[in-house]
């Protein structure tokens, strides 16, 4: 490999001796052309990619932007009006420096924490405040307007000043204005994402504290006791599983009828209140004996039984005694008491709001073309609905898709229509003349450079080329044998050739005419035959024909 350079550029030096000075220059202007050429080519061919500079420039700041970048000799695009400036991906970050340096950010948009670049030194805490707040919400802004979906933003601040206690001190808050770019929305995710970015950047200042509006005053932020948010999270959610229940009946069923045959809605009702159940359950056929407790009792002994008159009249002066009468008394008594120990099971089951009531869903399958024959022998397509085997089948799938329960009282119904088709062709024929004018583009330009090329090199190259080499090489005609005698004596004589001394290297070694006639002679014509294949085909055409004449 190292040979083969080598030699190129040994002959490239040899055939660049041998040119003129002036075919030297132009061949260097020819260099250089085709190297811008290609350059702008490959540009037109990728395109550069422009990314915003800075986006809401104003009618003030346009002028003195675009003057600063015509001077820096930077490629800049001006998009949304003269709203947006786009230079190239890659001196983005250089020129965005470069411009905020030598122009200041006051006139570039928001003032962020450069404000404190330059202080005075009479400068009060109260202005040094107002300044940091300001820097603040300019560093806000900045970080808002960084989303793609917002074109413009301001933020406001309202913090309260530090007091000795905290209870006397007030709370923080702020309120984030966004202007959108048209057809642009904020997802939910992403107004969070801007709540705690305020939220976290200013002290004190919690995300529930952070209201943000869009240009038209509707709010976009939710707080955690606003009651209207959880209804409407509570419809997002019921929306988010009707949509998925939609997707699934169409997936599965369009499998079966085909693509655009298969329309699905569904129904879903969501529990919007939050239970919590605790439940003990008691297992009494698998009880165990814990403790046995026994207690004995006994009694032995006399005692006297009263007797006599009962009531008032044995206290009466003049009643008789009648005595007493004794008895013997034997009393045994015992107590047993067996503690068991039950299996007691308990359950705290808490379910939060959204849990599905029921379901409904209704489904449309299209019929299907079937080709039948006329009166008149044509054969034309005419619409025939599914069979009620089909339908039901079809049921059958929609109910296992969507995890039907006839106990939650959900519904599942599948009819058979015809659907109107006017709608999916004209959608089609849109789509399809927008791929063709894509392709169209596609092709047309590449056909235009294309064309530019080829007429550039038939042009201008191909004879720029030929007057360049014009002076490296003799013509073949004249330096090849015309008859056989020619090519007898060419074998006989030394190895300069006529007309040759020029166009190739005296061989200073001594050749053995033996060995080695054939061989240079063969070397020689393949060189000619190489630097112009043109005339040497020419030439041996005419050596043939002068041969057979």
């Amino acid at each position: 490999m190292n040979k083969f350079f080598t030699s190129l550029v040994a002959q490239f030096k040899e055939f660049y001796k041998s040119l003129t000075p002036v075919k030297r220059a132009s061949l260097i202007g020819a260099s250089v052309t085709v190297l811008v050429a290609s350059f702008i080519i490959a540009g037109m061919i990728s395109g550069n990619d422009f990314k915003p500079l800075f986006k809401n420039v104003s009618q003030e700041q346009l002028p003195m932007i675009v003057s600063s970048l015509q001077q820096k000799n930077v490629p800049f695009k001006l998009t949304d009006n003269g709203g947006t400036v786009a230079v190239p991906a890659t001196l983005l970050h250089a020129t965005q420096m470069a411009l905020m340096a030598e122009m200041g950010s006051k006139n570039l948009g928001s003032i962020g924490l450069e404000l404190f670049d330059k202080q005075d030194f009479g400068t009060t805490s109260y202005v040094q405040r107002i300044n940091y707040q300001r820097a603040l919400q300019g560093e806000l802004v900045r970080a808002i307007n960084t989303l793609t979906s917002v074109k413009k933003s301001k933020v406001i601040l309202a913090l309260p000043e530090k007091k000795t206690f905290l209870e006397e001190g007030g709370k923080a808050s702020a309120s984030v204005v966004v202007e959108l770019y048209p057809g642009k929305v904020l997802t939910e995710d992403q107004v969070r994402g801007i709540t705690n970015i305020v939220g976290s950047a200013v002290e004190g200042l919690s995300p529930d504290q952070v209201t943000v509006v869009d240009s038209f005053g509707k709010m976009l932020s939710r707080h955690k006791n606003d009651n209207s948010s959880v209804s409407t999270e509570l419809i997002e959610a019921q929306q988010r599983v009707e949509q998925a229940v939609e997707a699934k009946v169409e997936e599965i069923l369009g499998k079966v009828v085909g693509g655009g045959k298969v329309i699905a809605r569904a129904n879903v009702v969501l529990n919007p209140n939050k239970t919590n159940v605790v439940e003990e359950t008691y297992d009494q056929d698998k009880s165990a004996l814990r403790s046995v407790t026994t207690e004995e009792e006994s009694l032995n002994g006399a005692r006297t039984n009263p007797v006599g008159v009962p009531g008032a009249r044995a206290n009466l002066p003049g009643a008789q005694d009648t005595g007493q009468v004794g008895f013997n008394q034997n009393q045994n008594k015992e107590v047993k008491s067996q503690q068991f120990e039950v299996p007691k099971i308990i359950r705290q089951m808490a379910a939060g709001a959204g849990s599905v009531e029921k379901v409904s869903v209704a489904v449309l399958v299209d019929g299907m073309m079937e080709q039948e024959k006329g009166e008149n022998g044509e054969v034309k397509e005419v619409w025939r609905p599914r069979a009620a085997e089909d339908i039901q089948k079809y049921e059958d799938l929609v109910k296992n898709a969507i995890g039907f329960s006839s106990a939650r009282g959900d519904s599942v119904k599948v009819e058979s229509f015809k659907f109107n088709r006017e709608d999916f062709e004209e959608a089609e024929r849109q789509l399809n003349s927008l791929e063709r004018r894509k392709l169209l583009e596609f092709v047309l330009r590449w056909l235009m450079l294309g064309s530019i090329v080829l007429v550039l090199y038939y042009v201008l190259f191909r004879p720029f080329t030929r007057w360049i080499t014009d002076s490296f090489q003799d013509s073949v005609e004249d330096i090849l044998p015309k008859t056989i005698e020619e090519l007898e004596e060419l074998q006989t004589v030394d190895h300069t050739l006529p007309g040759m001394t020029a166009a190739l290297p005296v061989l200073e070694e001594s050749i053995d005419p033996d060995k080695a006639e054939s061989e240079l002679l063969r070397e020689k014509i393949m060189g000619l035959v190489e630097r112009d294949s043109e005339k040497s085909a020419n030439a041996f055409g005419l050596w043939l024909s002068r041969r057979d004449s």
